[in-house]
């Protein structure tokens, strides 16, 4: 028999449509895209993929039209009669000859081949057609889709490969095409433009509703872009909607009519059952829908750009939302009893991947209150110190109250509730209501159940509390459990082993053990990280700090302040109690550099973070920070309240052996600054286990007193002990008990010593606070001694005494200029002339002429005599 294809002349001949289709009404020219058409038909081919809606065509004909009037444009609607060589071929040549492409009396074909055997010679007579072409046409072929026949995919690949210098093809397709696209892309003669692409921005948006006559709040519009990802139908369909409420319905109504209609009875049921989950995967798929090419079939949605996209880099898709929403909304009307079922192999499927509150969420979708205690028991509490907290307890809160008594699991659930809304006083009852429910079950069961409770126990009730041996002692006790379970017994093993190295670190370093608190809050960090718990370690480092300020290493402690704050910044968990901490931390570092407005915003931040129920310990910090800048600011009968205060507050159970030296060392500190020194001396005198804070103290007491070798004593050790921030106390102290007795040299070695430790860590509050006025005299000799020495008048020593709160009054001084002011408030800085001159604008020389004005005006001799007379009248 003759090998040949069907001739169309032997039917009816469908309507051929070699023109672009009528444009919408409404449409808006987009010239971003229109450029990147533009660009595109400079080169062999532009390929325009998305789904349905996106606007393909739109774009395709609203540039077509633009185009023409500059070079012929062909254009080709096909459908499935171009199956057919003989039509594809024959109607190709009629849109070329419709767009003017052909030349009158020029040799072409006049229609496709009507046979197998007459396509090489056609296509030899269209190839040389069509490289008689004086100019390069753009041919459109829209619905490319379509087409699958073997035979014209060739011929198109053909065109591509070889017939690209006279013909520029716009590829219009709702999937990628069977055409060899990958070898363009390679040889850079494609343009791609996607559904990425298309998808309408807020600012195009605004222009798609304002040529509808409409408009709306920016608010409005801006969510109305975002739940449609910019899809065009979605966006038109919501603007032409008298009512807004019922836009999601109508369109996703389109979505489904669109998409599912032509789609086979499996692929319809597929994307239905594995639309309740927000992310698919194959292995996901198989376990809801029951079948084994769940991966398949997804890389097949998303080559077909059913409105299914990859997520990200690895296994997981996504259906759009509105369509989700669609398929969401057909499964509950037409699978209705089997809903219950499929969000249970959800369920399951996500508790063994290790996903706790998808896992939870879908089991209690599923109404299986059983299940979804065990999956909180087992994976719940990471969970609730996590950044997903507020997600995971108001899951929770879906559970019907009156189950929450029902079992032990369903009790941890009730826990985890109280404590989220603040009811710390029903932890105990329900804690205790659990293990009740623990009797007669199996052994697996208790363990499991009685795990939980311990943590729960552990970080809701006694760290919370303050009683820190008992934290401790638990911790310990739940470490040596912990390491005879195996995987299976405790699925959340690593994060239960990160929480209890945290929460013995804390006990450590509460009970003054500083030592082992570093181990095990380094231990934390570590496990934290293995475990991919970053609250843990957030909050680890976090008391890293807390312990580096205690002993006084102001840049450690910064390093590790900053750090916990960065991995909050990065979970947007900085108003989480974990990271609090690091901020009061970070305000008793601004503390002892004399920056008290910084050190008041740092408190602020970690009062914030702490929230309405903080920890015990934590309390008793943010009131030591508010005793020490009340006593800074030079009020001490306030202080003092605020630490009598402090001390009733801090009643049992609290018991932090560290929280109680702080407490006893704040009040000493009042004491000297109240002029009353015996308290101190009845109170640290005699014991051997002072820390360098203390033997500080203690020696300022001896030196108030008069005993001149009993501080001598005491600040021998520390002057060249690790604790900086004593160190610095100490050398001044050294410094004015050899002023008292006339060694001058003595004192200004001393004194340039304490400059040189507090130089590294800028520590200033030691200068401020013990005896100011006498240091004061000690740094102007000091001052007056490096500048004969040849030393830079902006020195360290001037930068850190400029701080210095002379009490002494107000000089009388000459009211200086506007500009002087402005020049002085550079003064107390290390910047130069030059440098002061560029930030205010002005020459140097006027920058030198209204310093030695304000000297004379101050009565000073140099710039560090300027800046101390300035602060005693207000000016600075």
């Amino acid at each position: 028999m003759r090998d040949h294809v069907r001739v169309r002349a032997a039917v009816s001949i469908p309507v051929v449509h070699t023109v672009p289709p009528r444009l919408p009404a409404g449409l808006i020219w987009r010239p971003r895209l229109a450029a990147a058409v533009d660009t595109g038909v400079q080169r062999a081919a532009t390929l325009l993929c998305a789904g349905p809606g996106w606007g393909k065509t739109a774009l395709a004909a609203s540039w077509a039209v633009a185009r023409s009037l500059s070079g012929p444009v062909a254009w080709l609607t096909l459908d499935a009669q171009h199956n057919d060589p003989y039509a594809f071929w024959s109607d190709l040549i009629l849109a070329l000859r419709t767009a003017g492409a052909i030349p009158p009396g020029r040799s072409f074909p006049d229609r496709g081949p009507t046979s197998v055997a007459q396509e090489p010679a056609f296509r030899r007579a269209f190839a040389a057609g069509v490289t008689g072409l004086s100019a390069p046409v753009v041919v459109v072929l829209d619905g490319l889709h379509e087409v699958t026949d073997r035979r014209v995919v060739s011929g198109i690949s053909g065109m591509l490969q070889h017939l690209s210098e006279r013909l520029r093809f716009v590829l219009i397709s709702r999937r990628a095409p069977a055409l060899p696209v990958h070898r363009l892309r390679v040889t850079g003669d494609l343009t791609e433009i996607r559904q990425a692409d298309l998808a309408f921005r807020l600012d195009e948006a605004a222009d798609l509703l304002g040529v509808r006559g409409r408009t709306m709040a920016p608010g409005t519009l801006a969510e109305i872009v975002r739940r449609m990802e910019g899809w065009a139908a979605g966006l038109r369909l919501a603007f032409d909607t008298p009512d807004p409420a019922g836009a999601d319905e109508i369109v996703e109504d389109y979505l489904i009519r669109e998409v599912m209609s032509e789609r086979p009875a499996d692929i319809r049921r597929f994307v239905m059952q594995t639309s309740i989950t927000d992310r698919i995967c194959g292995d996901l798929a198989d376990a809801v829908t029951g079948g084994s090419r769940g991966h398949e079939t997804l890389e097949s949605l998303t080559r077909e750009n059913m409105f299914v996209e990859r997520s990200g880099a690895g296994r997981w898709f996504r259906y759009h939302p509105l369509f989700r929403s669609a398929l969401r909304r057909r499964v509950a009307r037409q699978l209705p009893d089997a809903l219950p079922e499929l969000h249970l192999a959800a369920a399951r499927w996500y508790e063994r991947d290790g996903n706790g509150l998808s896992a939870l969420t879908h089991a209690i979708e599923a109404g299986n209150w059983d299940l979804a205690g065990r999956i909180v028991v087992r994976r719940g509490l990471p969970l609730f110190g996590s950044a997903d907290r507020q997600e995971f307890t108001d899951v929770l809160r879906r559970i019907p109250p009156a189950r929450l008594t029902e079992t032990a699991e369903l009790a941890v659930c009730a826990i985890l509730l109280a404590y989220a809304r603040g009811d710390l006083a029903a932890v105990p009852h329900r804690l205790a209501l659990a293990r009740a429910l623990l009797v007669n079950r199996d052994e697996a069961a208790r363990s499991e159940v009685s795990m939980a409770l311990a943590l729960l126990e552990a970080s809701v009730v006694t760290r919370w509390h303050g009683d820190m041996p008992r934290l401790a002692r638990s911790s310990t006790d739940l470490l040596g459990d912990l390491a005879r379970l195996s995987w299976d017994q405790a699925p959340s093993l690593l994060q239960y082993r990160a929480m209890t190295l945290n929460n013995k670190g804390a006990a450590l370093l509460w009970s003054d053990r500083f030592d082992r608190a570093d181990r095990y809050l380094w231990a934390a960090v570590t496990a934290a990280r293995t475990a991919r718990s970053p609250i843990f370690e957030i909050n680890s480092l976090a008391l890293l700090a807390q312990l580096a300020v205690q002993q006084g290493a102001l840049r450690e402690a910064a390093e590790h302040a900053a750090a916990a704050d960065g991995i909050a910044c990065r979970i947007d968990a900085r108003g989480r109690i974990a990271v609090a901490p690091a901020y009061l931390a970070q305000a008793m570092i601004e503390s002892e550099r004399g920056r008290e407005p910084e050190a008041e915003d740092a408190l602020r931040h970690g009062l914030h973070a702490m929230g309405a129920i903080p920890e015990a310990a934590l309390s008793i910090v943010a009131g030591l920070i508010r005793v020490r800048l009340t006593l800074d600011r030079g009020e001490a009968a306030s202080a003092r309240a605020m630490l009598t205060q402090l001390r009733t507050e801090a009643g049992p159970p609290l018991a932090a052996p560290l929280l109680d030296r702080l407490l006893d060392l704040a009040g000493a500190e009042i004491r000297l600054a109240l002029g009353d020194p015996e308290p101190v001396l009845v109170r640290y005198g005699g014991r051997p286990d002072l820390s360098a804070a203390e033997q500080v103290c203690l020696a300022r007491a001896h030196l108030a007193g008069g005993d001149l070798p009993a501080a001598e004593r005491l600040l021998e050790s520390v002057r060249h002990g690790s604790d900086r921030v004593s160190a610095v106390g100490a050398w001044i102290l050294t410094a004015l008990a050899a002023d008292t007795q006339g060694r001058s040299s003595a004192a200004s070695e001393a004194l340039s010593m304490a400059l040189a430790h507090a130089e590294p860590d800028r520590i200033r509050r030691p200068f401020r606070t013990y005896d100011a006025q006498r240091v004061l005299v000690l740094a102007e000799r000091q001052q007056w001694l490096t500048e004969l020495r040849g030393a830079a008048g902006d020195s360290v020593l001037g930068e850190i005494t400029a701080e210095i709160p002379v009490i002494a009054s107000a000089p009388a001084v000459e009211p200086l200029s506007e500009r002087e002011v402005d020049v002085l408030q550079f003064m107390p800085t290390v910047l130069t002339a030059a440098e002061i001159a560029k930030n205010l604008g002005i020459s140097v020389n006027t920058v030198k002429a209204h310093m030695r004005s304000i000297y004379r005006k101050l009565g000073a001799g140099r710039r560090r005599e300027a800046v101390v007379t300035a602060r005693q009248a207000g000016l600075i």
